[in-house]
């Protein structure tokens, strides 16, 4: 048997036919401004608008911007249930093109980060965000070839966690420059406010629901 069989069937098993449903309001509510910023991402607006973050490699914005895009757009799919329960193996597939988005987009990020504006503190913010996104996925990837469902799940909503930071990103950084009069007071603060809260709400809501996404019985 091969390894994306192995780990599809193990994934099949572990949902069973009574939780297969359409996502609920969260699956939407995290899903379209990921859709939304993914697409921009993949347009390479956001790439136009740092050109050259990085000195001698000015591609490198573009590759950042298109695979973490990539990254945003098919990783909602990856928590689909309904999908998941219909056809396995494209959960497979829509795993390995997300976590090739992230490694492509997280490395960039990573170089990126010391180049970043306003400092230490966005580059270490980055720099470290960067890291627990690569790290993430990666112990996903390990947890699912070991056929330990319960880890790869738990890993993989981290990763989705701080890959949504583009969004949150977004978010917080028009009305913090606005607040404190300034891109680069509230780029310091974004730097980590983007994704810390995003981990901390994910390991909360990990904590609550069981390896189908419902919320444990008290």
């Amino acid at each position: 048997m091969s390894a994306s069989t192995t780990s599809s069937a193990l994934l099949e098993h572990a949902l069973p036919t009574r939780d297969r449903r359409r996502p609920g309001l969260l699956w939407w509510l995290v899903a379209l401004p990921a859709v939304g910023v993914g697409s921009y991402g993949i347009a390479l607006q956001d790439a136009r608008a740092v050109r050259d973050a990085v000195p001698g490699l000015p591609w490198l914005d573009e590759v950042h911007f298109a695979a973490g895009g990539l990254a945003l757009l098919v990783g909602p799919l990856a928590f689909r249930r309904d999908l998941l329960a219909r056809a396995t193996a494209w959960h497979h597939r829509i795993g390995w093109t997300y976590v090739a988005g992230v490694m492509v987009s997280g490395l960039a990020g990573l170089l990126m980060a010391c180049w970043s504006m306003a400092g230490p503190v966005t580059h270490f913010g980055f720099g470290m965000l960067a890291v627990f996104w690569l790290g993430t996925t990666a112990l996903g990837v390990r947890a699912i070839q070991r056929r330990d469902v319960v880890a790869h799940r738990r890993w993989m909503v981290l990763s989705f966690a701080l890959c949504f930071a583009a969004v949150t990103l977004r978010i917080q950084l028009a009305p913090l420059a606005i607040a404190l009069q300034g891109l680069e007071p509230a780029y310091r603060i974004v730097s980590w406010s983007c994704w810390v809260p995003n981990l901390l709400v994910a390991g909360w809501w990990l904590s609550r629901t069981d390896v189908t996404g419902r919320l444990r019985k008290s």
